[in-house]
């Protein structure tokens, strides 16, 4: 039966209306607006407008690679963010590199600015700026930072040491470092602060154990401002200003003179305090390194490094007070040293067997550094002077075998430093110490190597102790008697090392490096030695009584100085330069007497082309104050100055009349001859110097040289008064072969000889022998009756031309000659010579084996026709 639907009475009832309707809230679901909500969105669009961006305004701006000007980037140099700050300067960087203007004028607005990153949080971004201010700013700056640009600098790095975190702390002292190095007057104006800031750092042990490489940043700016006080700073306009006036002193004098006045700042005397309490604080440093040193197993270079600042610093700040201890209350020695007492007591260090070579050199350095400290202070004589065995030991040992250790370039000049100290150290200890420090001293002087730097700190000693007016020379010691022995030892070695060093500067000269800037630098070294070791050879000759044994064997030296003149093909001294062969001629003074076989050597110098006209000329003057001071016998250095006339060579620059070199043999002649007129009765000297004259006239030596030679004769003595028939006789036949050799001068064609350039070298050539015609009748008539045999033909072995050019030459001669001694020609001719030479004129002018043509043969005896009537119509 099927159900019937329930009434509708049955239906639900109708809800009734809510008035807040309840939201079912999903957990992590963001919340619906309200409806009534009103929306605050913006909607935008760029307006893009081409012709107006700031690219088009930057077209002759300067700007980075990025496209940023410099007040862009320095602005982003404040940027929280430290990739832009770091990104900002090297911008900066590029900027001015490729700008340079930009850094000049707008210098002070970019230092103010980059100066706030010294206190930078990022430590790559202070490495930045380190970097800017050592590769582009100072240096480009070098000269327009001035004081006022400093002090804002100084400013925030004095902000930067006072840091609590120790990095920035650390590296504001590494950009003092580099302030004070391009402006070390930074460092005198901020002294107090910055040593008091220097010793605040050095106490903070967490240096020792974490920043070593800051630590040795750190000591190398305080003994770089330390050394300041000292005036040690190397500056190389004062340098090359140094060589040029001394000659080679600074090389020689490394060391300052004791006697030297100590250098004061003033204003700055308050810092000696601060200095001398720096000092155990350095002491302290050096136990604290040295002691986390040996608790390290395995030694590092930086370790080293870090232990010879610490020594370098504790030697600068002992300088600074020893030098200034005229404004303390008490010489600082003592209290130094007592400081150092731990320090040198644990002297020498290292010393053991199972080192490395690496770390035994390393050793070897410090220990050098120390004993520099203790010599300063002069501890040998001071309240710990017990210790004077051990350094002395040490000192010895270094002399005998450097300390086994190989002498590299950083070894050699710790060596060279100590050396320093040895005149001093020496004229102080026992007279046991002496021969054995002397004696070691010596035996490593003779072993030293010519091109090490150690030669110059060997030969500063020997000076010291071998020249008596030195400030700490040990020549004046009465009781110590061995002394002379080891000074002529020191003497005989000059000439070795002397030639030795030539030997070196030739090979080098020979070589042909492709590295020229490196052969160069080592030519100037050797030529710097060289002029060393010249000057002191020049000074021992100087102060040396000629009685002295130290006298004797200095003349001994020239026998090793033969071959250094010696003009022979790889002759040393016509290689060395200018300097060292002045200071060589100057040593030939001071030689109580001149060997011939010297004197030999200098006469090739001198007749080298090679050399110097200055320089031949002070060899030529030297020798004659030598021969005026009774140094060189006369007739050697009448011998010298002949043979310089004899055989100077003449190179023709065509083959007839012009010269290269004519010039430079007449004044050496005119040198010469000015010489010869101070040396007494020129009669006496021209028969001394016959023999040797005659030998050199026979050699038949060039017209110019023949000439000079005359010359000579005219000088000494034209009348001939003391030499005899024979040897007057031997002078008019040279006399008349000169005037025949000369007549190459003339014209072959007659009629041209009065308009020929040739005709006044001849006239020139002809001078002497007509100022020896005026002065002796008797040599004139000799000479004149040689024109008849020449004319006749009976010398024609002797003379070999044609008929024609006798005549000629005949004609012209006794022409000149009638023309200049008219008077002594006429009384010579008035008898049977003038009948002879003339007839045998006339004999070959009408021969008809003249081969001549008409033109020429009517001249020729027009001539011989104007000669007759000049000499007849004469008075």
């Amino acid at each position: 039966m099927v159900r019937s639907k329930p009434p509708s009475s049955s239906k639900k009832p109708k809800k009734k209306g809510i008035d807040f309707k309840k939201v079912k809230r999903h957990v992590g679901r963001k919340l619906q607006p309200p409806k009534n909500a009103t929306s605050t969105e913006i909607k935008t669009k760029a307006i893009v407008l081409p012709e107006q961006t700031m690219v088009a305004d930057r077209t002759d701006m300067a700007v980075s690679k990025k496209g940023l000007t410099l007040r862009e980037l320095l602005q982003q140099t404040s940027h929280y963010n430290s990739k832009f700050r770091r990104a900002a300067l090297n911008g900066i960087r590029d900027l001015i590199m490729k700008h340079p203007l930009e850094l000049k004028t707008h210098k002070l607005a970019i230092i103010e600015k980059l100066r706030e990153r010294i206190c930078d949080s990022d430590k790559a971004v202070r490495e930045v700026l380190y970097n800017i201010f050592d590769s582009v700013i100072f240096k480009s700056l070098k000269e327009d930072i001035k004081g006022p640009t400093v002090a804002l600098l100084m400013a925030y790095i004095f902000n930067a040491m006072t840091h609590m975190t120790v990095e920035i702390r650390l590296s504001a002292f590494k950009f003092f470092r580099l302030l004070v190095h391009s402006y070390p007057s930074s460092f005198f104006m901020h002294s107090d602060k910055v040593l008091d800031h220097y010793v605040d750092i050095l106490r903070n042990s967490q240096i020792y154990l974490q920043e070593k490489n800051q630590l040795s940043s750190i000591l190398s700016g305080l003994e770089h401002c330390l050394s300041l006080y000292t005036n040690k700073t190397t500056d190389t306009d004062t340098i090359n200003s140094q060589k040029k006036g001394t000659a080679g002193k600074w090389l020689l004098h490394a060391y300052r003179e004791s006697s030297e006045e100590p250098i004061a700042r003033s204003g700055y005397s308050s810092n000696f305090d601060k200095i001398e309490n720096l000092i155990p604080v350095l002491v302290n440093c050096f136990e604290e390194s040295m002691s986390l040193f040996s608790t390290t197993p395995d030694a590092t270079s930086q370790s080293f490094k870090i232990l010879s600042y610490i020594l370098q610093c504790l030697y600068s700040a002992s300088d600074v007070l020893v030098q200034n201890s005229n404004m303390l209350k008490e010489h600082p020695s003592c209290s130094i040293l007592v400081h150092l007492r731990k320090i040198l007591e644990g002297f020498p260090f290292g010393l053991k067997n199972d080192l490395t070579d690496k770390v035994d050199e390393e050793f070897f350095i410090l220990n050098v550094k120390i004993a520099e400290v203790y010599l300063l202070l002069g501890g040998w004589m001071g309240p710990m002077s017990y210790l004077a065995n051990k350094f002395l030991y040490f000192i010895e040992r270094t002399l005998l075998d450097k300390a086994g250790i190989r002498l590299n370039k950083k070894n050699e000049d710790n060596l060279a430093s100590l050396l320093a100290y040895m005149p001093e150290l020496i004229s102080h200890v026992t007279n046991d110490w002496k021969d054995r420090l002397l004696e070691a001293f010596t035996g490593a002087y003779k072993e030293c190597n010519v091109e090490s730097k150690l030669l110059l700190a060997y030969l500063s000693c020997v000076e010291e102790m071998l020249l008596p007016e030195k400030g700490r020379s040990i020549s004046g010691v009465p009781d110590y008697v061995f002394l002379v022995r080891y000074q002529i030892e020191w003497i005989r070695e000059f000439p070795r090392v002397l030639l030795h060093l030539g030997d070196k500067y030739l090979s080098v000269k020979e070589n042909t490096s492709k590295e020229e800037s490196a052969k160069k630098e080592h030519l100037l070294m050797l030529g710097q030695y060289m002029q060393v070791i010249l000057n002191l050879l020049l000074r021992v000759g100087q102060t040396n009584v000629s009685t002295s044994p130290l006298a004797a064997e200095f003349d001994t030296i020239q026998l090793s100085l033969e071959d250094f003149f010696n003009a022979k093909p790889k002759g040393i001294f016509m290689k060395i330069p200018c300097e060292c062969q002045a200071l060589a001629v100057s040593c030939l003074y001071y030689f109580s007497s001149l060997t011939p076989a010297l004197l030999k050597s200098l006469s090739s110098c001198c007749l080298c082309e090679e050399l110097d006209p200055v320089m031949l000329f002070k060899i030529i003057e030297v020798l004659h104050s030598a021969y005026r001071a009774n140094r060189l016998h006369l007739s050697e250095h009448l011998g010298f100055l002949l043979t310089l006339i004899s055989h100077f060579r003449i190179y023709a620059e065509t083959a007839a009349v012009k010269t290269l070199n004519q010039d430079l043999f007449k004044t050496t002649t005119r040198h010469v001859l000015r010489y010869l007129s101070q040396m007494g009765d020129g009669s006496i000297l021209l028969k001394m110097l016959w023999g040797p004259l005659s030998e050199e006239i026979a050699r038949k030596p060039a017209l110019a040289n023949m000439h000079g030679l005359m010359r000579m004769v005219v000088r000494l003595d034209m009348r001939l008064s003391k030499l005899s028939a024979s040897e007057v006789h031997d002078l008019a036949g040279w006399v008349f072969s000169y005037m025949i050799t000369s007549s190459i001068y003339l014209p072959k064609r007659t009629g041209q000889i009065s308009e020929s350039e040739n005709t006044q070298t001849f006239r020139y050539l002809l001078k002497p022998c007509i100022r020896l015609f005026l002065a002796s009748n008797k040599l004139l008539s000799l000479v004149l009756d040689l024109f008849n045999p020449f004319i006749s033909g009976e010398n024609d072995d002797a003379f070999s031309m044609e008929p024609a050019r006798k005549v000629q030459i005949t004609i012209y001669v006794l022409t000149i000659m009638h023309d200049e001694i008219r008077s002594q020609i006429n009384h010579c001719l008035s008898e049977s010579l003038f009948k002879g030479v003339f007839q045998n004129i006339i004999g070959l002018l009408e021969a008809d084996y003249l081969t001549l043509a008409f033109d020429e043969m009517r001249g020729l005896r027009l001539e011989f026709e104007q000669l007759k009537t000049r000499i007849c119509t004469s008075d």
